[in-house]
């Protein structure tokens, strides 16, 4: 995710704009892993990193309104988590000509500080929480996928961001020594807010 959010932005859009026939792949754990868990454009607010002990200040870059900028034939979200839904969508890309993009939730336990064997409903409950919608953007067309078109439809409701946050130990901030009140408003309102502007681009 540092490759595509921050040091390789130029060159991902410079090959998108030239309307380049190739599929690019994110996996985006949300942290420089390879060299120690630093922060990057992908940090969630308030996540802990090497280099934001307190946890981070700003909010991650949308890098799905950003790549949809470009006008690109195909733009899809999914995660390690709901392996089908993956497969589908790299199945689909590679039979699209033009410049293709997929971003992967990838949960990092040593990075997020979780238990290993919680990976998994780690990837499902950014879903269930709303913070990571699976999508797809084709033709300047957006679909939501699984449990997030059942969200969009007000199937079902979202769950509360907070609880994908106490699961994980690079949000212990947010909860220890005392509640931080303030800052676990913003996620949600910052959530809340990312899904009225999808209805209102449906609209």
């Amino acid at each position: 995710d540092g490759g595509t959010y921050d040091i390789g932005i130029q060159a991902m859009s410079g090959a998108f704009e030239r309307n380049t026939n190739f599929l690019y792949i994110c996996y985006n754990n949300q942290i420089y892993s390879n060299t120690g868990i630093q922060r990057s454009g992908a940090t969630p607010y308030a996540a802990w990193t090497t280099t934001t002990v307190g946890g981070k200040r700003e909010f991650s870059k949308d890098m799905g309104a950003i790549v949809r900028a470009h006008h690109i034939p195909y733009v899809a979200t999914a995660t390690v988590s709901y392996p089908e839904d993956l497969f589908n969508k790299v199945m689909k890309a590679k039979n699209i000509k033009g410049p293709k993009y997929i971003e992967i939730l990838a949960p990092c336990p040593p990075g997020w500080r979780f238990s290993m064997d919680k990976t998994v409903e780690m990837g499902k409950l950014a879903v269930e929480t709303g913070i990571w919608p699976l999508y797809e953007y084709e033709n300047e067309k957006m679909t939501f996928n699984g449990r997030s078109k059942l969200i969009f439809e007000g199937k079902v409701e979202r769950k509360p961001v907070e609880e994908w946050l106490k699961l994980q130990g690079r949000f212990s901030t947010l909860f220890k020594p005392r509640r931080d009140e303030e800052r676990l408003r913003r996620i949600q309102e910052y959530v809340d807010h990312m899904w009225e502007r999808f209805k209102q681009c449906r609209d």
